[in-house]
Protein backbone atom coordinates (compact mmCIF):
# COMPACT_ATOMS: atom_id res chain seq x y z
CA UNK A 1 0.00 0.00 0.00
CA UNK A 2 2.82 2.51 0.86
CA UNK A 3 4.47 1.29 -2.40
CA UNK A 4 1.29 2.12 -4.34
CA UNK A 5 0.38 5.58 -2.70
CA UNK A 6 3.94 7.04 -3.09
CA UNK A 7 4.31 5.99 -6.96
CA UNK A 8 0.77 8.11 -7.18
CA UNK A 9 2.70 11.30 -5.80
CA UNK A 10 4.98 10.83 -9.00
CA UNK A 11 2.29 12.25 -10.96
CA UNK A 12 2.86 15.71 -9.30
CA UNK A 13 6.11 15.85 -9.04
CA UNK A 14 9.53 16.71 -11.03
CA UNK A 15 12.92 18.26 -10.65
CA UNK A 16 13.51 21.36 -12.60
CA UNK A 17 14.13 19.48 -16.07
CA UNK A 18 14.72 20.43 -19.40
CA UNK A 19 11.74 20.18 -22.33
CA UNK A 20 12.08 17.24 -24.27
CA UNK A 21 -21.18 14.35 -17.69
CA UNK A 22 -23.28 13.18 -18.99
CA UNK A 23 -26.39 11.71 -16.53
CA UNK A 24 -29.30 9.45 -17.15
CA UNK A 25 -31.66 11.46 -14.49
CA UNK A 26 -30.65 14.68 -15.56
CA UNK A 27 -31.90 14.07 -19.26
CA UNK A 28 -28.93 13.98 -21.22
CA UNK A 29 -28.78 11.95 -24.15
CA UNK A 30 -26.53 8.06 -23.33
CA UNK A 31 -24.48 7.08 -26.20
CA UNK A 32 -23.38 4.15 -25.32
CA UNK A 33 -27.06 2.53 -25.15
CA UNK A 34 -27.20 3.07 -29.14
CA UNK A 35 -25.24 1.07 -32.05
CA UNK A 36 -25.70 -2.60 -29.76
CA UNK A 37 -25.95 -5.72 -31.65
CA UNK A 38 -26.04 -8.47 -29.68
CA UNK A 39 -27.13 -12.09 -30.46
CA UNK A 40 -31.07 -12.12 -30.19
CA UNK A 41 -30.75 -15.70 -28.22
CA UNK A 42 -28.57 -14.24 -25.59
CA UNK A 43 -29.28 -11.80 -22.74
CA UNK A 44 -29.43 -8.39 -24.23
CA UNK A 45 -25.93 -6.76 -22.81
CA UNK A 46 -27.24 -3.30 -23.93
CA UNK A 47 -30.45 -3.63 -21.93
CA UNK A 48 -28.32 -4.39 -19.19
CA UNK A 49 -26.05 -1.52 -19.41
CA UNK A 50 -29.43 1.00 -19.69
CA UNK A 51 -30.51 -0.37 -16.84
CA UNK A 52 -27.00 0.10 -14.75
CA UNK A 53 -26.83 3.45 -16.11
CA UNK A 54 -30.52 4.48 -14.95
CA UNK A 55 -29.61 3.52 -11.02
CA UNK A 56 -30.34 5.92 -8.68
CA UNK A 57 -26.30 6.27 -7.99
CA UNK A 58 -24.98 6.31 -11.37
CA UNK A 59 -22.85 9.68 -12.41
CA UNK A 60 -21.19 9.34 -16.07
CA UNK A 61 -18.58 11.40 -17.03
CA UNK A 62 -19.20 15.07 -18.14
CA UNK A 63 -16.61 15.85 -21.08
CA UNK A 64 -18.60 18.83 -22.64
CA UNK A 65 -18.55 21.52 -19.98
CA UNK A 66 -18.94 20.03 -16.45
CA UNK A 67 -16.31 17.95 -15.77
CA UNK A 68 -12.48 17.45 -14.51
CA UNK A 69 -11.28 16.97 -18.47
CA UNK A 70 -12.93 20.36 -18.86
CA UNK A 71 -11.30 21.67 -15.92
CA UNK A 72 -8.16 20.82 -17.62
CA UNK A 73 -9.04 22.10 -21.12
CA UNK A 74 -9.63 25.98 -19.49
CA UNK A 75 -6.31 25.73 -16.86
CA UNK A 76 -3.99 24.95 -19.93
CA UNK A 77 -5.42 27.88 -22.15
CA UNK A 78 -4.98 29.82 -19.46
CA UNK A 79 -1.28 29.12 -19.36
CA UNK A 80 -1.30 29.31 -23.15
CA UNK A 81 -0.32 25.70 -23.51
CA UNK A 82 -1.51 23.79 -26.89
CA UNK A 83 -4.95 22.77 -26.55
CA UNK A 84 -7.19 20.81 -28.84
CA UNK A 85 -9.65 23.24 -30.24
CA UNK A 86 -12.84 21.29 -30.41
CA UNK A 87 -12.45 20.60 -26.60
CA UNK A 88 -15.02 22.49 -24.02
CA UNK A 89 -13.80 24.67 -21.82
CA UNK A 90 -15.11 24.19 -17.76
CA UNK A 91 -18.54 25.95 -17.71
CA UNK A 92 -18.34 28.18 -14.35
CA UNK A 93 -22.01 27.57 -12.03
CA UNK A 94 -22.36 31.39 -13.51
CA UNK A 95 -22.18 29.74 -17.13
CA UNK A 96 -19.47 31.57 -17.54
CA UNK A 97 -16.08 30.23 -19.62
CA UNK A 98 -13.66 29.62 -16.51
CA UNK A 99 -10.76 30.27 -19.35
CA UNK A 100 -12.41 33.73 -19.58
CA UNK A 101 -12.85 34.28 -16.39
CA UNK A 102 -9.22 33.39 -14.90
CA UNK A 103 -7.27 34.22 -17.81
CA UNK A 104 -5.93 37.85 -15.72
CA UNK A 105 -4.65 36.35 -13.07
CA UNK A 106 -1.41 36.63 -12.52
CA UNK A 107 -0.30 33.28 -10.15
CA UNK A 108 -2.80 29.97 -11.07
CA UNK A 109 -2.75 27.26 -8.05
CA UNK A 110 -4.44 24.10 -8.95
CA UNK A 111 -4.38 22.22 -5.66
CA UNK A 112 -5.31 18.79 -5.89
CA UNK A 113 -6.34 16.82 -3.20
CA UNK A 114 -6.16 12.87 -4.07
CA UNK A 115 -9.28 11.15 -3.14
CA UNK A 116 -11.50 13.88 -2.37
CA UNK A 117 -15.28 13.60 -3.42
CA UNK A 118 -17.68 16.06 -3.17
CA UNK A 119 -19.95 13.89 -1.51
CA UNK A 120 -17.38 13.35 1.33
CA UNK A 121 -16.50 16.92 1.94
CA UNK A 122 -20.35 17.77 1.56
CA UNK A 123 -20.89 14.97 4.71
CA UNK A 124 -18.21 16.33 6.50
CA UNK A 125 -18.07 19.79 6.24
CA UNK A 126 -17.21 20.24 9.47
CA UNK A 127 -14.50 19.09 9.48
CA UNK A 128 -13.12 21.67 6.29
CA UNK A 129 -14.61 24.64 7.14
CA UNK A 130 -12.29 26.50 4.60
CA UNK A 131 -12.60 24.42 1.57
CA UNK A 132 -16.53 24.14 2.10
CA UNK A 133 -16.96 27.98 2.22
CA UNK A 134 -14.94 27.77 -1.19
CA UNK A 135 -16.86 24.86 -2.63
CA UNK A 136 -18.05 26.61 -6.36
CA UNK A 137 -19.89 23.51 -7.52
CA UNK A 138 -19.49 19.42 -8.10
CA UNK A 139 -17.71 18.26 -11.19
CA UNK A 140 -17.98 14.78 -12.71
CA UNK A 141 -14.47 12.81 -12.55
CA UNK A 142 -13.22 11.20 -15.90
CA UNK A 143 -13.29 7.09 -16.64
CA UNK A 144 -12.47 5.18 -14.80
CA UNK A 145 -11.94 7.93 -11.59
CA UNK A 146 -8.90 7.06 -10.68
CA UNK A 147 -5.51 8.97 -10.24
CA UNK A 148 -3.50 7.54 -13.62
CA UNK A 149 -6.47 8.42 -15.96
CA UNK A 150 -7.43 11.22 -14.19
CA UNK A 151 -4.41 13.19 -13.18
CA UNK A 152 -2.64 12.48 -16.54
CA UNK A 153 -5.92 14.40 -18.16
CA UNK A 154 -5.05 16.96 -15.83
CA UNK A 155 -1.28 17.09 -16.63
CA UNK A 156 -2.08 16.21 -20.96
CA UNK A 157 -5.32 18.22 -21.22
CA UNK A 158 -6.18 15.46 -23.13
CA UNK A 159 -9.25 12.84 -22.60
CA UNK A 160 -8.58 9.33 -21.45
CA UNK A 161 -9.21 8.36 -25.45
CA UNK A 162 -6.54 9.91 -26.44
CA UNK A 163 -3.42 9.45 -23.69
CA UNK A 164 -4.57 6.14 -23.23
CA UNK A 165 -3.65 5.83 -19.36
CA UNK A 166 -7.01 3.92 -18.13
CA UNK A 167 -6.42 2.79 -14.70
CA UNK A 168 -3.72 1.68 -12.43
CA UNK A 169 -2.52 -1.38 -14.35
CA UNK A 170 -2.27 -0.97 -18.44
CA UNK A 171 -1.20 -3.83 -21.00
CA UNK A 172 1.46 -3.08 -23.31
CA UNK A 173 0.11 -4.95 -26.20
CA UNK A 174 3.77 -5.60 -27.56
CA UNK A 175 5.04 -7.58 -24.97
CA UNK A 176 2.31 -8.66 -22.86
CA UNK A 177 3.58 -7.18 -19.77
CA UNK A 178 1.05 -5.46 -17.21
CA UNK A 179 2.54 -2.07 -16.10
CA UNK A 180 1.60 0.29 -13.66
CA UNK A 181 2.72 3.56 -15.44
CA UNK A 182 3.17 6.00 -12.50
CA UNK A 183 5.51 3.99 -10.37
CA UNK A 184 6.57 2.61 -14.01
CA UNK A 185 6.96 -1.15 -12.68
CA UNK A 186 5.67 -4.05 -14.11
CA UNK A 187 2.51 -5.83 -11.84
CA UNK A 188 4.99 -8.65 -10.85
CA UNK A 189 6.85 -5.81 -8.67
CA UNK A 190 9.79 -4.97 -11.03
CA UNK A 191 10.95 -1.76 -12.17
CA UNK A 192 10.69 -0.83 -16.07
CA UNK A 193 14.15 -0.01 -17.82
CA UNK A 194 12.79 -1.17 -21.61
CA UNK A 195 13.08 2.46 -22.67
CA UNK A 196 10.63 1.85 -25.73
CA UNK A 197 8.22 0.42 -23.40
CA UNK A 198 8.19 3.14 -21.22
CA UNK A 199 7.98 5.31 -24.64
CA UNK A 200 4.48 3.57 -25.04
CA UNK A 201 3.22 3.83 -22.28
CA UNK A 202 4.48 7.73 -21.76
CA UNK A 203 3.15 8.74 -25.29
CA UNK A 204 1.27 12.10 -24.79
CA UNK A 205 2.74 15.41 -24.85
CA UNK A 206 2.34 17.28 -21.12
CA UNK A 207 0.59 20.67 -21.08
CA UNK A 208 3.03 21.84 -19.05
CA UNK A 209 5.28 21.43 -21.95
CA UNK A 210 3.98 24.11 -24.55
CA UNK A 211 2.69 26.52 -21.30
CA UNK A 212 3.29 30.10 -21.60
CA UNK A 213 3.42 30.54 -18.07
CA UNK A 214 6.20 29.25 -15.87
CA UNK A 215 5.16 26.12 -14.50
CA UNK A 216 5.95 25.01 -10.86
CA UNK A 217 5.85 21.83 -8.94
CA UNK A 218 4.95 21.60 -4.92
CA UNK A 219 4.93 17.83 -4.11
CA UNK A 220 6.92 15.96 -1.28
CA UNK A 221 10.86 15.64 -2.31
CA UNK A 222 11.39 11.97 -1.80
CA UNK A 223 8.97 11.50 -4.79
CA UNK A 224 10.05 14.15 -7.49
CA UNK A 225 11.90 11.32 -9.55
CA UNK A 226 10.59 9.02 -11.80
CA UNK A 227 9.70 8.16 -15.90
CA UNK A 228 5.88 10.01 -15.66
CA UNK A 229 7.22 12.87 -13.87
CA UNK A 230 9.87 13.33 -16.11
CA UNK A 231 7.75 13.33 -19.07
CA UNK A 232 4.23 14.82 -17.85
CA UNK A 233 6.10 17.70 -16.13
CA UNK A 234 8.85 18.68 -18.49
CA UNK A 235 10.06 22.26 -17.73
CA UNK A 236 8.59 22.71 -14.08
CA UNK A 237 10.52 23.92 -11.43
CA UNK A 238 10.11 21.56 -8.12
CA UNK A 239 9.41 23.10 -4.66
CA UNK A 240 9.43 20.66 -2.33
CA UNK A 241 7.87 20.19 1.37
CA UNK A 242 8.47 17.80 4.09
CA UNK A 243 5.07 17.19 5.43
CA UNK A 244 1.51 18.61 4.61
CA UNK A 245 1.55 21.50 7.28
CA UNK A 246 4.65 22.48 5.57
CA UNK A 247 3.23 22.62 2.01
CA UNK A 248 1.46 26.20 1.82
CA UNK A 249 4.91 27.58 2.46
CA UNK A 250 6.22 26.12 -0.42
CA UNK A 251 3.62 27.30 -2.50
CA UNK A 252 3.77 30.97 -0.96
CA UNK A 253 7.44 30.96 -1.95
CA UNK A 254 7.06 29.64 -5.63
CA UNK A 255 4.34 32.05 -5.80
CA UNK A 256 6.64 34.84 -4.63
CA UNK A 257 9.57 34.05 -6.78
CA UNK A 258 10.13 36.02 -10.15
CA UNK A 259 7.97 38.32 -11.89
CA UNK A 260 6.68 36.05 -14.31
CA UNK A 261 2.88 35.06 -14.26
CA UNK A 262 2.79 31.64 -12.91
CA UNK A 263 1.02 27.98 -12.83
CA UNK A 264 1.45 26.28 -9.76
CA UNK A 265 0.48 22.69 -9.11
CA UNK A 266 0.42 21.38 -5.73
CA UNK A 267 -0.45 17.86 -4.63
CA UNK A 268 -1.21 15.65 -1.61
CA UNK A 269 -1.85 11.96 -1.78
CA UNK A 270 -2.61 12.00 2.04
CA UNK A 271 -6.50 11.62 1.80
CA UNK A 272 -6.18 8.91 -0.69
CA UNK A 273 -3.58 6.80 1.76
CA UNK A 274 -5.60 6.82 4.75
CA UNK A 275 -9.04 5.92 2.45
CA UNK A 276 -7.12 3.23 0.86
CA UNK A 277 -6.32 2.02 4.76
CA UNK A 278 -8.80 2.58 6.55
CA UNK A 279 -12.03 3.35 4.42
CA UNK A 280 -13.23 6.54 3.79
CA UNK A 281 -15.64 6.63 6.52
CA UNK A 282 -12.55 6.11 9.10
CA UNK A 283 -11.57 8.44 11.52
CA UNK A 284 -8.30 8.39 10.02
CA UNK A 285 -9.62 10.01 6.72
CA UNK A 286 -11.46 12.81 8.57
CA UNK A 287 -8.55 13.94 10.41
CA UNK A 288 -6.43 14.04 7.05
CA UNK A 289 -9.23 15.92 5.51
CA UNK A 290 -8.82 18.55 8.43
CA UNK A 291 -5.62 18.67 8.39
CA UNK A 292 -5.67 19.29 4.35
CA UNK A 293 -8.13 22.11 5.16
CA UNK A 294 -5.83 23.44 7.52
CA UNK A 295 -3.34 23.45 4.87
CA UNK A 296 -5.53 25.22 2.30
CA UNK A 297 -6.69 27.88 4.64
CA UNK A 298 -3.13 28.78 5.53
CA UNK A 299 -2.34 29.10 1.72
CA UNK A 300 -5.20 31.25 1.08
CA UNK A 301 -3.88 33.46 3.74
CA UNK A 302 0.12 33.05 2.53
CA UNK A 303 -0.89 33.53 -1.51
CA UNK A 304 -2.25 37.09 -1.25
CA UNK A 305 -2.64 38.12 -5.15
CA UNK A 306 -3.80 34.57 -6.88
CA UNK A 307 -6.47 31.94 -8.43
CA UNK A 308 -6.80 29.04 -6.08
CA UNK A 309 -8.39 25.86 -7.55
CA UNK A 310 -8.65 22.55 -5.71
CA UNK A 311 -10.30 19.96 -7.37
CA UNK A 312 -9.39 16.31 -7.18
CA UNK A 313 -9.26 13.29 -9.10
CA UNK A 314 -11.83 10.98 -7.72
CA UNK A 315 -13.83 10.24 -4.75
CA UNK A 316 -14.00 7.08 -2.48
CA UNK A 317 -16.91 4.29 -1.58
CA UNK A 318 -15.57 1.69 1.02
CA UNK A 319 -15.99 -2.04 -0.06
CA UNK A 320 -15.96 -4.56 2.95
CA UNK A 321 -14.27 -8.05 2.57
CA UNK A 322 -17.74 -9.92 1.40
CA UNK A 323 -18.01 -8.12 -1.63
CA UNK A 324 -14.45 -8.79 -3.52
CA UNK A 325 -14.33 -11.29 -6.55
CA UNK A 326 -11.35 -12.71 -7.28
CA UNK A 327 -11.92 -13.84 -11.23
CA UNK A 328 -8.87 -16.47 -10.79
CA UNK A 329 -10.48 -18.33 -8.60
CA UNK A 330 -12.95 -19.06 -11.61
CA UNK A 331 -10.93 -21.07 -13.60
CA UNK A 332 -13.12 -21.50 -16.49
CA UNK A 333 -14.01 -17.60 -16.79
CA UNK A 334 -10.06 -17.15 -16.37
CA UNK A 335 -8.97 -19.69 -18.86
CA UNK A 336 -10.86 -17.32 -21.55
CA UNK A 337 -8.32 -14.62 -21.09
CA UNK A 338 -5.26 -13.92 -23.02
CA UNK A 339 -3.31 -12.69 -19.47
CA UNK A 340 -3.93 -10.96 -16.12
CA UNK A 341 -7.09 -8.44 -15.41
CA UNK A 342 -5.86 -4.55 -15.70
CA UNK A 343 -7.70 -1.10 -14.95
CA UNK A 344 -9.17 -0.57 -11.57
CA UNK A 345 -10.79 -3.04 -8.99
CA UNK A 346 -14.16 -0.98 -9.75
CA UNK A 347 -13.45 -0.81 -13.43
CA UNK A 348 -11.38 -3.68 -15.02
CA UNK A 349 -10.27 -4.35 -18.68
CA UNK A 350 -10.19 -7.75 -19.95
CA UNK A 351 -8.32 -8.93 -22.73
CA UNK A 352 -10.14 -12.10 -23.85
CA UNK A 353 -9.13 -14.82 -26.52
CA UNK A 354 -10.54 -14.43 -29.98
CA UNK A 355 -12.41 -17.56 -29.76
CA UNK A 356 -14.09 -16.68 -26.69
CA UNK A 357 -15.03 -12.91 -26.94
CA UNK A 358 -18.38 -13.39 -27.31
CA UNK A 359 -18.85 -15.69 -24.65
CA UNK A 360 -17.13 -14.55 -22.21
CA UNK A 361 -19.24 -11.25 -21.58
CA UNK A 362 -22.41 -13.35 -21.89
CA UNK A 363 -20.85 -15.64 -19.12
CA UNK A 364 -19.62 -12.91 -17.04
CA UNK A 365 -23.40 -11.78 -16.66
CA UNK A 366 -24.91 -14.45 -16.20
CA UNK A 367 -22.47 -15.24 -13.10
CA UNK A 368 -22.04 -11.95 -11.96
CA UNK A 369 -24.47 -9.61 -13.48
CA UNK A 370 -25.40 -8.83 -9.53
CA UNK A 371 -22.38 -7.57 -8.73
CA UNK A 372 -21.15 -6.15 -12.08
CA UNK A 373 -21.84 -4.94 -15.55
CA UNK A 374 -20.21 -6.17 -18.81
CA UNK A 375 -20.00 -3.81 -21.51
CA UNK A 376 -18.20 -4.39 -24.36
CA UNK A 377 -15.34 -2.18 -25.00
CA UNK A 378 -15.45 -1.07 -28.32
CA UNK A 379 -18.90 0.12 -27.69
CA UNK A 380 -17.95 1.82 -24.29
CA UNK A 381 -14.92 4.03 -26.69
CA UNK A 382 -17.23 4.73 -29.25
CA UNK A 383 -19.90 6.25 -26.76
CA UNK A 384 -17.09 8.96 -25.19
CA UNK A 385 -17.15 7.17 -21.98
CA UNK A 386 -13.59 7.75 -21.88
CA UNK A 387 -14.11 11.12 -23.43
CA UNK A 388 -14.50 12.87 -27.11
CA UNK A 389 -12.02 11.20 -30.06
CA UNK A 390 -10.42 8.17 -29.49
CA UNK A 391 -6.68 6.28 -30.36
CA UNK A 392 -6.18 2.48 -31.73
CA UNK A 393 -3.39 2.47 -28.50
CA UNK A 394 -6.42 3.18 -25.92
CA UNK A 395 -8.88 1.29 -27.50
CA UNK A 396 -6.08 -1.68 -27.50
CA UNK A 397 -5.52 -0.84 -23.79
CA UNK A 398 -9.33 -1.12 -22.86
CA UNK A 399 -9.41 -4.58 -24.14
CA UNK A 400 -12.24 -6.53 -25.36
CA UNK A 401 -14.47 -6.52 -22.15
CA UNK A 402 -15.09 -3.65 -18.89
CA UNK A 403 -16.29 -4.86 -16.20
CA UNK A 404 -17.75 -2.20 -13.82
CA UNK A 405 -18.52 -2.47 -10.73
CA UNK A 406 -21.81 -2.57 -9.06
CA UNK A 407 -22.57 -1.08 -5.09
CA UNK A 408 -19.72 -1.86 -3.23
CA UNK A 409 -18.75 -4.75 -5.52
CA UNK A 410 -14.80 -4.96 -6.47
CA UNK A 411 -13.25 -7.34 -8.77
CA UNK A 412 -9.49 -8.54 -9.01
CA UNK A 413 -7.22 -11.35 -9.71
CA UNK A 414 -4.32 -12.85 -7.37
CA UNK A 415 -1.22 -13.71 -9.58
CA UNK A 416 0.44 -16.76 -8.81
CA UNK A 417 2.80 -16.09 -5.13
CA UNK A 418 1.69 -12.55 -4.67
CA UNK A 419 -1.20 -12.31 -3.57
CA UNK A 420 -3.55 -8.46 -3.82
CA UNK A 421 -3.57 -6.88 -1.25
CA UNK A 422 -6.66 -5.58 0.33
CA UNK A 423 -8.26 -2.16 0.16
CA UNK A 424 -10.75 -0.94 2.44
CA UNK A 425 -11.17 2.08 0.39
CA UNK A 426 -11.79 1.74 -3.29
CA UNK A 427 -12.27 3.95 -6.52
CA UNK A 428 -12.77 3.64 -10.20
CA UNK A 429 -16.75 3.22 -10.83
CA UNK A 430 -19.19 5.40 -12.21
CA UNK A 431 -21.16 5.57 -8.21
CA UNK A 432 -21.84 9.85 -6.97
CA UNK A 433 -19.32 9.08 -4.45
CA UNK A 434 -16.52 8.27 -6.88
CA UNK A 435 -17.21 10.50 -9.93
CA UNK A 436 -18.60 13.66 -8.33
CA UNK A 437 -15.75 15.86 -7.26
CA UNK A 438 -15.83 19.26 -5.81
CA UNK A 439 -14.36 22.71 -7.72
CA UNK A 440 -13.27 25.24 -5.04
CA UNK A 441 -12.21 28.61 -5.93
CA UNK A 442 -10.51 31.36 -4.47
CA UNK A 443 -9.28 34.68 -5.85
CA UNK A 444 -7.13 36.22 -2.86
CA UNK A 445 -6.81 39.02 -4.82
CA UNK A 446 -10.63 39.65 -4.77
CA UNK A 447 -11.40 39.76 -8.73
CA UNK A 448 -14.65 38.97 -10.09
CA UNK A 449 -13.65 35.50 -11.31
CA UNK A 450 -16.96 33.76 -11.60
Amino acid sequence: MVERNLAKVEVASSSLVSRSRFHPREGVSLPFLLGFEVNASKQSVGDELATFLGGDNVVAPDYKGRGLFNLAVSLARVCGAEVAMQYADLRLPTARSATSAWCDAHTVILFLIDGLGDEFLSANRDRAPALWADRADALTSVFPSTTATAITTLMTAQPGSIHGLLGWFVRDEETGRIVAPLPMKYRTGESVTDEALIARMLNTSSMFDSAQRQTCLVTLPELAAGPYSRHHAAGARLYAYNGLEDLPDSVARAAAEGKAPKFIYAYTPLLDGAAHDNGIASEAALQTLARIDSAYARMRALVPDALIVASADHGFIDSPAERYIDLGAHAGLYAMLRGPLTGERRAVYCHVQPKYREEFGCRVQEKFGHALCAVPASAAMASGLFGPGSRELAETRSGDWILIARDDWTLFDSLPGKAMHPMIGVHGGLSQAEMKVPLIVRDTSHRHIS
